[in-house]
């Protein structure tokens, strides 16, 4: 099923628009997702929705539709274009091509030409899918994923490293990279290893931030490079969000993406793979379809139930110099399976670093050597190692006084909710908004906020506001479009789209069902 998004200023023309979405759902695998009245609002709902088809109009305020269609383009490569305006010009026609819209109609809209817009964007998402012929060059893909098997392995001298990523039109000179890495459930068969690199080739061509291959039987890799470790970060989750997009459609399983830590330099790309396999191989054991180190050794976004779960600030606040032995004992047990076991010990490890940098200003000399990742990484495949190394670290800490942290990504969530709470009847709430009031990029802030509540950001703002709206309807008299506007929709329309949606009745059937159960009573 496709997702239709709608984007435009003017609330009449927007409710007809998915008045008649809707009706050709009946006809076509499409369902509507959701609507903006500029292309602002509209960037930060459609991260959130990743939608298949948009329809845009050209003029609009804050952001225009061609604005809005090339950074639309960088977020979701594989999305449909079709635009609408009131404008027959050539000036404007010329940027929907230059962005690749599927088409241009002019207003009013008419409803066979909506139709066969729909039907035309719909086939060509079909043929995205499902083309096997494949038109990338089979030599010049070989080439990327044996230059990615050297870097991740370190077998790629540094000189060799950038002139081969030159060869591929690349740069990785004084950039921050990290690796990101999805288990290829593809068939056996050739055919569908070329038809999946090419679909690839269509999504990530234009970003200059990404090499990938696909042609390995075991993983889909990708390299994301950056001068800015945020950005590297953001474009990580952009692309993993993409892929589970575009790759689970179909598939009985679910569909893990992994993202390793963020390199500094070239060298330590082995030790960033490394890392993303290992937390690859163990996501049967944790419930999320994006899981990234970074995320992984913060508390707070982990279940308690999972294996990698452990309150280290709490467990150090309250142990005695008696406990120290079988704390150690605790820390030291083996996790099911021996990757899972490392991995395990690299996250205590790595807990263990971060409350000693906590608590002094210089990392003493005798921990300095586990400030490398790779250095972690080879102490926790070491029993003897890594058993000498927590005693070092938990006496340390022991001698020190010592407080319960707070978790860092609870606070963060908190601190969200609370601004989503006080702030939803604004008609400006937008998913953007709420990540720049916590400090995250729109895409980082979106995948945590979806995890850890299991919904979308759109979706739990349409449940706050229709929630008020329930309220509203029965202890008031409000007109219904004076509530649609209470709450935060400046189209009464939408608002009754939305609360029969989610409600199953309208706002009026709602308040008449009210009076009826009172009447009643």
């Amino acid at each position: 099923m496709y997702k239709v998004f709608i984007i435009e200023d003017e609330y009449l023309i927007r409710n007809n628009l998915r008045e008649q979405i809707t009706a050709l759902g009946s006809y076509y695998p499409i369902t509507y997702v959701g609507e903006a009245g500029d292309g602002e609002m509209a960037l930060s709902s459609i991260i959130d929705l990743q939608p298949d088809i948009i329809l845009t109009d050209i003029q609009m305020p804050f952001m225009d539709g061609l604005t809005f269609s090339k950074e639309a383009r960088k977020l979701l490569p594989w999305t449909r274009l079709i635009f609408i305006s009131g404008f027959d010009d050539f000036d404007y026609m010329k940027g929907a091509i230059q962005v690749q819209a599927d088409d241009y109609l002019l207003k009013p809209i008419k409803s066979n030409e909506l139709k066969q817009a729909i039907e035309k964007a719909v086939t060509a998402l079909d043929l995205q899918q499902k083309e096997t012929q494949p038109s990338s060059d089979l030599v010049f893909e070989l080439k990327k994923n044996h230059f990615l098997n050297g870097l991740f392995k370190g077998s790629l001298t540094i000189s060799e490293t950038l002139k081969l990523a030159e060869s591929f039109n690349r740069s990785l000179a004084g950039k921050k990279m990290t690796v990101l890495l999805a288990a290829n459930q593809v068939s056996t068969d050739f055919e569908d290893y070329a038809h999946l690199s090419d679909y690839l080739k269509f999504l990530f061509r234009e970003n200059q931030q990404v090499i990938f291959s696909a042609v390995s039987s075991r993983f889909i890799k990708f390299l994301i490079v950056d001068p800015l470790e945020e950005n590297v970060i953001e474009t990580s989750y952009q692309v993993a969000q993409t892929l589970v997009h575009e790759l689970e459609k179909g598939q009985k399983n679910n569909f893990s993406v992994a993202i390793g830590p963020v390199a500094e330099r070239i060298s330590e790309l082995p030790t960033s793979f490394e890392i993303t396999q290992m937390i690859l191989e163990t996501a049967s054991s944790l419930k999320d379809q994006i899981i990234s180190y970074e995320d992984l050794i913060k508390e707070a976004k982990l279940p308690v139930d999972s294996v990698f779960y452990f309150d280290l600030s709490l467990d150090l606040s309250s142990l005695s110099k008696n406990e120290v032995s079988k704390y150690i004992e605790h820390l030291t047990k083996p996790q099911g399976t021996p990757i899972r076991t490392r991995l395990y010990r690299l996250f205590v490890l790595t807990k263990l670093l971060q409350h000693v940098r906590l608590k002094e200003k210089e990392i003493p000399q005798e921990m300095v050597h586990c400030t490398a990742t790779s250095q972690r990484l080879a102490i926790s495949a070491d029993d003897s190692l890594y058993r000498s190394t927590v005693y070092m670290f938990i006496s340390f800490l022991t001698a020190l006084p010592s407080q319960p942290s707070k978790n860092k990504y609870q606070p963060i969530l908190n601190h969200a909710l609370d601004f989503i709470k006080e702030n939803f009847t604004d008609p400006d709430m937008s998913l953007t908004w709420v990540a720049q009031q916590v400090a995250l990029s729109p895409s980082h802030f979106s995948t945590i906020f979806s995890q850890s509540f299991n919904q979308t950001f759109i979706d739990y703002l349409t449940e706050q506001r229709i929630e008020l709206a329930k309220k509203l309807l029965q202890q008031s008299d409000y007109r219904i479009s004076d509530i649609a506007f209470e709450i935060g929709y400046n189209d009464p329309n939408y608002f009754s789209y939305l609360f029969k949606k989610k409600q199953g009745i309208s706002p009026k059937e709602y308040r008449t069902q009210l009076f009826l159960e009172n009447k009643n009573k």
